[in-house]
């Protein structure tokens, strides 16, 4: 089998994000193909910990601690040379050395990574073919930050998406593939022969429906990592225009806001009468099995949102942005619904609320279409694909 290092920005375990859960399916369909040794970044003392069944699968697994703020502060004259604070803060020189003692041990034929940050690593790897997945094109993600912010923070902004940008640039020079979520995504990049769209898929034995749900307990929910900005401002936005006039219509709506580390305007929301801001839950998956109606309100949104397809392959009817569909291969109408004004997400959910049959018609086709088009294996036989033949095309050791 040919050799394989995978590196990765985090840890892929616990599966309970939308980047980990990419890597940790790349992983397992990856070691089926090559023999995979994996070099991950960690955060903190409990990153590494438990890596549930990763050494397993892998022939060796690395976990370096990244730098973080010391990576930023003590290096000021590499952001004087252009560099991004997401290459510093994911700095290690722990990293660098393990990757050196490795190649020394084993001659790798394709070293793949995982997110921009991670290219100055694969770049000093050597290896025959090497290949970044850049999941989202992140430039894109600072540049809206950017359009959104004032003062000082639009500039740091701005100058974080120009410097990712150039990182992107790198990838395609250097890269023999780079790989995006959506042909969306890909249109973001400069023209380049070596772009692949590699999908999101979903484990739809683990996000399985539930019961019926009736309409005596009417409910939404929105999961997602609380501390990541988009979520943030979604769940804000739609508590102060949207909400209010759900809860008019609907005075026994409950909205469930599910996931960990929410931020102080998050938990305010809690004080808001039929909503419920959780944190940290052991499983996500009670509560989009009872919700009436999935939403996915994100205003700034990159790539295809698991959270869509864990709420569709859960059964349930789901109410989202233009911008977060795009990427998402279903029929808007049928399979998940479209609302970007406040006046249509008032009239879509109350829609849905009122017609039951409509509900869970709707529920099971989005079931229906997970199952053909969206699971891990399916969507990664491509890339699993792709990479084999970089390494016969490109000599190996194997």
């Amino acid at each position: 089998m040919k050799k394989l290092l995978y590196i990765s920005h985090r840890p892929a375990y616990p599966p309970d994000k939308g980047e980990r859960v990419r890597a940790y399916h790349q992983i397992r369909e990856l070691t089926r193909r090559f023999e995979v040794t994996l070099a991950t970044l960690g955060h903190g003392p409990a990153d590494g910990a438990d890596l549930g069944p990763l050494p397993t699968w892998c022939q060796h697994v690395v976990v370096a601690p990244a730098a973080g703020k010391a990576g930023v502060v003590l290096h000021p004259w590499r952001l004087a040379r252009g560099a991004s604070l997401t290459e510093l803060w994911f700095s290690s020189r722990t990293m660098t050395a393990a990757l050196t003692d490795l190649c020394r041990q084993t001659p790798f034929d394709i070293v793949v990574g995982y997110c921009s940050s991670v290219l100055p690593y694969m770049q000093a790897v050597h290896a025959p073919v090497r290949v970044l997945d850049l999941v989202d094109i992140d430039s894109a993600k600072w540049s809206s930050y950017a359009q959104a912010a004032r003062g000082p923070m639009r500039w740091l902004y701005r100058r974080e998406s120009t410097a990712v940008a150039a990182l992107e640039r790198q990838a395609l020079s250097s890269c023999q593939a780079v790989l995006v979520t959506s042909d969306s995504e890909a249109a973001l990049l400069p023209p380049a022969g070596n772009v692949h769209v590699v999908g999101n898929g979903v484990d739809s034995d683990y996000f399985s429906p539930g019961h019926p749900v009736g309409d005596d307990h009417p409910s939404i929910v929105f999961t997602g990592t609380m501390d990541y900005r988009p979520n943030a401002e979604a769940v804000c936005w739609f508590a102060g225009d949207v909400w209010p006039a759900l809860r008019e219509r609907w005075p026994a709506l409950q909205w469930h806001i599910v996931g960990r580390d929410p931020l102080p305007p998050v938990r305010a929301l809690s004080k808001l009468a039929g909503v419920h801001v959780t944190g940290s839950v052991p499983d996500v998956r009670p509560f989009m099995r009872t919700a009436s109606v999935a939403v996915v309100p994100l205003r700034t949104a990159r790539g295809i949102q698991n959270k869509i397809l864990e709420a569709m392959s859960c059964g349930r009817p789901v109410v989202a942005t233009g911008e977060t569909l795009k990427g998402i291969d279903a029929r808007v109408g049928h399979e998940v619904f479209q609302a970007d004004e406040p006046t249509q997400w008032v009239e879509r959910v109350s829609a849905l609320l009122a017609d039951g049959p409509r509900r869970e018609a709707s529920g099971v086709a989005a079931r229906t279409r997970i199952l053909e088009h969206y699971s891990w294996p399916a969507q990664l036989r491509g890339m699993v694909s792709l990479l084999a033949d970089l390494c016969d095309e490109r000599g190996g050791h194997g």
